[in-house]
């Protein structure tokens, strides 16, 4: 199966870049490789697996920004028989997603990455996409994501560190897959 995923948020829509990624024999989608030549981007997954939670004594340390991706979860999705174009209109509501479940100081962290973690962000979801005569399309949307990737450090004695490699996303646009057949 195909999928061509237009990136949007951050980027113009004269700019956005397509992707087609073939996703045969990947389990996930941070498995399948771009094969679009229009860019380094990579699809991958952000899927929410930990939280964040208060001690405040923790503190975020080795910040380092790591490449956007496109969440699993569906926020809008669209389809039917062409002749027909497939409209997306819709704004959603989204809040900063982790890798781990760790615990921090929701100050030190919100400076270290750069926006606030406690926040949600709302997202607006707009697309069209047309379908030929006789195929059935599906256009899906994603939320887009960009991150960052810290270590967490106890910041009283004894000086550890309490979570190796965590990362923090923060909502910016939409991820759009098309599929027809």
């Amino acid at each position: 199966m195909q999928r061509r995923i237009a990136l949007r948020g951050g980027l113009s829509a004269a700019t956005a870049t397509i992707l087609t990624i073939c996703l045969s024999g990947a389990s996930t989608a941070s498995a399948a490789q771009s094969s679009a030549a229009a860019g380094n981007h990579v699809a991958a997954s952000a899927q929410s697996t930990g939280k964040a939670t208060y001690y405040a004594f923790g503190k975020p340390k080795h910040v380092k920004s790591i490449p956007s991706i496109c969440g699993k979860t569906v926020i809008a999705e669209a389809s039917g028989r062409g002749p027909i174009t497939l409209r997306i209109d819709e704004t959603h509501s989204q809040s900063t997603t982790y890798s781990k479940n760790f615990s921090v100081n929701y100050e030190s962290l919100t400076a270290a990455v750069g926006w606030d973690v406690t926040k949600s962000r709302s997202i607006t979801v707009s697309g069209a996409k047309d379908v030929a005569r006789g195929k059935y399309g599906v256009l899906k949307a994603y939320t887009r994501y960009s991150g960052k990737q810290f270590d967490v450090y106890r910041t009283i004695i004894p000086f550890e560190r309490i979570a190796k490699d965590v990362k923090a996303y923060k909502p910016i646009g939409v991820c759009y897959a098309y599929t027809a057949s």
